[in-house]
């Protein structure tokens, strides 16, 4: 296997700008012996984004492009389903691969890839990142030591929350075929079991439940697998998309056992005594108390260093991300056995294999989807249509019949009633996105009106400005230039100041927003530029401009946990933004997307350059709201009512330590975004109500129980009708 030389460093990129790749970034750059080179993605934008967040001096849209850069190896963080080509192409360039789990989605894909990179003579590793979990290392010294014996059986929880399946969002890959979700999540648990009993020899899979997310699309949620490894048995539950989260791993040995939680970070074990059952029972669970204890002292430690500045970041999933990578250079440059190679990812996915191979393989059905074409009269043209509110505003073009045009990001998973009617010629279906108008400006040739629903959100300023500010501002531009009639663009009451003290006593209809967007959030302060922005076209080139601003919008596809209500420290403890005693501006999200349509089909050009709120007079405050889920759901919802004082105070403290702890991106916490945020001032309706004859869904128990109560509801398909 190929090395770098002991003096120079190992020359490193990473293929895939997403979610994950911030993590490998982050930890790649704090690695001896380690260059990151550049950052590679079929979206440039994106690979260019990540590479400016972290000083990465090249980004690329091709694997092609990296071998003129001499990379050494690269870490593959595409999509699972990607894994097997884009690995191949490397290895076939002769770079070494690290791939994100699983190595593949077959053992024999597995294989040929181990064999390639054999045949190459270059090194491909697999980032099992759970095999690193600092409370599964502990466990693992003490296994060695021989403190519980002989292994004989491994029991593990993994009851997770998916915030995918929460919002809706079926589109991942782990939802596009029933065994996805093993092989998205369980490489996890099966890579620590191949550590502890080595490779699956029979495994039997019982099914808890199921459901099915849209039709033909079924998700397998809650599972048994139990069977037998080389050296011992096996037993595991799994609950893909649970309220309440558990992962743990319990190892039953000859003379004892140990129980590693691996949400929490903590370890305990048992084992035999030379007393009385009477003493050796109490020494047991004294000892464990006593072991949990100091595991919890030592996570609020690490935390505390972390935010004085003191130590570095010790939370278990970044730990154990940072544990691989590290291993997996280190043993690199050694020459010597990798933590994880191909032969192991390979162990893996067996175990995968056989929890799944009772599930039929059967063939994805054929979706015809025709070209796009042109527009037609008419022709309503929505970005953002496959997100919550846009579903439904597809789902009421469709009932009315009227033909649009949605842009999507992807064309997989899209909804039956969105590809039914582009098959029958009602809908065009265009790939597209903000941060590339140019495939847009086809789309919009010739449409009467443009409906902005896409979000484009980021975690900095100038990734918010960029991709929702200036991104808007260059759709609206293109609608300019394509000579579309109408731009309605779908914005926020959080764009407007709403503290106690904004000196209104009823917010009414007006362009007007917050007057110091720098005090507000990221996203606030995103939507009240693009505001602005959108405006100033409206005044100095004549855009045909008309602002909606939803409330407090829920319905079937929200999380119980709405940012409206309060701040969620617990998925099921909600703390109110003030007392929450005053009645919120709800608002059911199927009446946002009628307004919405409503706003783009009106016969006339009265709305243009106005802003119409939309919130419905439900009273209902944040604590009755948070209640009535309770009543309506069965779960221990909890609504703690705190001053904005004292929540501000906790910031500010929360502040100090930063800044002790050397933070120089710490911002001073912002009293009026919080003030903001209490929405204490009730909204008038009016242009919504007289221009548009919205009459959203008011009364209280017919919205409780029409609304709050399917924010529950499994199936959140959309309703058409």
């Amino acid at each position: 296997m190929r090395r770098p030389a002991a003096n120079s460093l190992t020359r490193v990129a990473v293929v895939g700008a997403g979610f994950i790749a911030d993590f490998h970034l982050e930890i790649l750059r704090a690695t001896p012996q380690v260059e990151v080179v550049a950052v590679c993605d079929a979206d440039l934008v994106k690979a260019q984004s990540s590479a400016r967040r972290h000083k990465v001096p090249h980004a690329v849209a091709s694997i092609a492009e990296l071998a003129a850069m001499k990379i050494d190896v690269a870490h593959v963080l595409v999509p699972p389903n990607l894994h097997l080509a884009v690995t191949r192409e490397l290895l076939e360039l002769g770079i070494g691969a690290f791939v994100e789990k699983p190595l593949a989605l077959s053992t024999a894909d597995a294989r040929t890839l181990t064999e390639l990179a054999e045949q190459r003579d270059v090194v491909l590793g697999v980032n099992h990142n759970a095999a690193f979990h600092p409370a599964f290392q502990h466990l693992l010294e003490r296994l060695r030591s021989g403190e519980i014996g002989r292994v004989e059986h491994v029991r593990v929880c993994l009851s997770v929350p998916l915030r995918q399946l929460d919002a809706g969002d079926f589109s991942h890959w782990m939802f596009r075929e029933p065994r996805n979700i093993i092989f998205e999540q369980c490489p996890h648990p099966f890579a620590q079991l191949v550590e502890l009993v080595g490779g699956v020899r029979v495994l039997h899979t019982t099914m808890l439940g199921s459901r099915e997310l849209q039709p033909g699309q079924l998700f397998h949620e809650r599972w048994v697998v139990a069977g037998r490894g080389e050296r011992g048995s096996v037993e595991l539950f799994l609950h893909f998309g649970a309220a309440f989260t558990r992962s743990t791993l319990e190892v039953l040995g000859s003379d004892g056992s140990l129980e590693a939680d691996l949400f929490h970070n903590q370890l305990a074990g048992e084992s035999k005594t030379l007393y009385l059952d009477f003493w050796n029972s109490f020494l047991a669970g004294w000892r464990r108390g006593g072991e949990l204890r100091k595991s919890a002292r030592r996570v609020l430690t690490d935390y505390l260093k972390l935010t004085l500045g003191l130590g570095q970041r010790q939370d278990a999933f970044f730990a154990g991300m940072r544990g691989s990578i590290r291993a997996f250079h280190a043993a690199y440059r050694a020459g010597t056995q990798l933590p994880a190679d191909g032969r192991t990812g390979e162990q893996v996915l067996a175990w995968c294999e056989a929890a799944t191979s009772w599930i039929q393989e059967r063939a994805a059905p054929t979706i015809t989807i025709p070209p796009a074409g042109a527009a037609r009269p008419g022709e309503v043209v929505v970005l953002g249509g496959t997100g919550f509110i846009g579903k439904r505003v597809l789902a009421k073009l469709v009932e009315r019949g009227v033909p649009f045009t949605a842009v999507v990001r992807r064309t997989h998973a899209l909804p039956p009633f969105l590809v039914e009617a582009a098959q029958r010629g009602q809908a065009r279906l265009v790939r597209g996105s903000l941060e590339d108008s140019s495939s847009l400006r086809e789309a919009l040739t010739g449409a009467a009106c443009v409906l902005q629903l896409a979000t484009g959100n980021g975690p900095t300023w100038e990734t918010v400005q960029r991709a929702m500010v200036d991104g808007t501002r260059a759709v609206a531009e293109l609608a300019l230039e394509r000579g579309v009639k109408r731009f309605v663009f779908a914005s926020t009451i959080a764009a407007l100041y709403l503290g106690a003290d904004c000196g209104q006593k009823l917010i009414a209809d007006s362009l007007d927003t917050d007057p110091q967007p720098d005090g507000r959030s990221l996203y606030a302060r995103g939507k009240i530029a693009t505001e602005k922005a959108l405006v100033e076209l409206q005044r100095t080139k004549g855009l045909p401009l008309v602002i909606l601003r939803p409330g407090v919008v829920v319905g079937r596809g929200t999380a119980l946990q709405h940012s409206g209500l309060g701040l969620w420290v617990r998925d099921n403890h909600c703390v109110g933004w003030g007392a929450g005693d005053t009645p919120l501006p709800l608002v059911w999200v199927d009446d946002v997307a009628e307004a919405l349509v409503r706003a783009a089909l009106h016969r006339t050009d009265e709305l243009h350059g106005k802003a119409l709120n939309l919130c419905a007079n439900v009273d209902l405050s944040a604590a009755q709201t948070v209640a009535a889920l309770r009543e309506v759901t069965g779960r221990a919802l909890h609504f703690h009512p705190r001053s904005l004082a004292i929540s501000q105070t906790m910031e500010i403290g929360k502040w100090l330590v930063k800044k002790a702890g050397g933070r120089k991106d710490a911002a001073f916490p912002s009293y009026r975004d919080i003030k903001s945020r209490s929405l204490a001032v009730p909204f008038a309706c009016d242009l919504a109500r007289g221009v548009l004859g919205w009459k959203p869904l008011e009364e209280r128990r017919a919205f409780v129980e029409h609304v709050l109560a399917a924010m529950t509801v499994d199936d959140t398909t959309p309703n058409i009708g």
